[in-house]
């Protein structure tokens, strides 16, 4: 926070360094026009349209605003205080949400896997369950036939 402040305080000076010079600036090319003969000098004495002046009364004193000038106590008031709450509530809003919506695809692609495996058990028992079926088929039809099953094992001829 400390960095911010030195930043925007660095920042400040950069900007009233080049606020002062466009106001040299214009100050000489006010003093060209004023020096030449068609210039009214009568009625404004030369630097006070720059000091603040107005011409009329050396007393009253005009406030010359800089639109650069960075005011660090306007962000302390109420209402912008406020409004920076409501942005930093909205923006931590929206990083709940993100960080919501990726929890809730990885438990979709979580369970697609758990889906996909329970299918592939389900496929390979009903392909058990078709195997014992027609077995229990063969038997039957040996059955119909008075055909018996041999007391002797079968012998397996290896390769």
């Amino acid at each position: 926070m400390s960095a911010n402040i030195f930043y925007l305080n660095k920042l400040n000076e950069v900007v009233k360094g080049v606020w002062k010079k466009v106001r040299d600036n214009q100050l000489v090319h006010f003093l060209i026009a004023d020096s030449s003969p068609v210039g009214n000098t009568s009625s404004i004495a030369r630097g006070q349209v720059f000091s603040g002046y107005t011409g009329k009364d050396n007393s009253q004193e005009k406030v010359v605003n800089n639109p650069f000038e960075f005011d660090i106590a306007s962000l302390l008031r109420l209402r912008s205080f406020l409004y920076l709450l409501a942005g930093t509530g909205f923006f931590v809003f929206q990083i709940h949400n993100n960080l919501a919506i990726n929890n809730l695809a990885k438990q979709n692609e979580q369970l697609r896997e758990q889906v996909q495996m329970t299918s592939s058990v389900i496929i390979s028992q009903e392909l058990k369950v078709h195997e014992l079926h027609s077995i229990h088929n063969i038997v039957q039809t040996a059955n119909t036939l008075d055909l018996m099953a041999s007391c002797v094992p079968p012998v397996t001829i290896a390769p």
